[in-house]
């Protein structure tokens, strides 16, 4: 194995076939539905226009976040921001994220040559 450059616990693994093939996680499926305070089964398709009511009613932008109190409060609906942060995003709703600007740019530094210790080089 050392001629080879091959651990063996790699030639060992080879010749079981004991091959992992990784399948990509799906994770849990998203429900097409929710339920309220009292129990009764809400679609996704019904909190869409529950959400699309909210904000045609404030005429105002209201993020995920506010959407998903207004839902709670107004239609007794307790509900995850996640999913409304998606059902928001399906109906093309979101603003675009605004761009964070850094306070202190990076500066490119400036070459100098040094003629002694303690002294300011001149600039090249």
């Amino acid at each position: 194995m050392r001629i080879i450059g091959l651990n063996r616990s790699t030639y060992y693994y080879h010749l079981s076939g004991l091959k992992i093939i990784k399948n990509k996680s799906t994770g849990r499926p998203k429900t097409c539905y929710y339920f309220t305070l009292s129990g009764e089964k809400i679609s996704d398709e019904q909190i869409k226009e529950y959400i699309i009511q909210i904000i045609e009613e404030e005429s105002i932008y209201y993020g995920y976040l506010k959407i998903t109190h207004a839902l709670s409060r107004n239609f007794k609906i307790n509900i995850n921001k996640k999913k409304i942060y998606r059902l928001c995003k399906e109906l093309n709703i979101l603003k675009p994220q605004r761009e964070i600007k850094s306070r202190h740019p990076r500066k490119i530094a400036r070459n100098r040559t040094v003629t002694a210790s303690n002294r300011n080089g001149k600039l090249i």
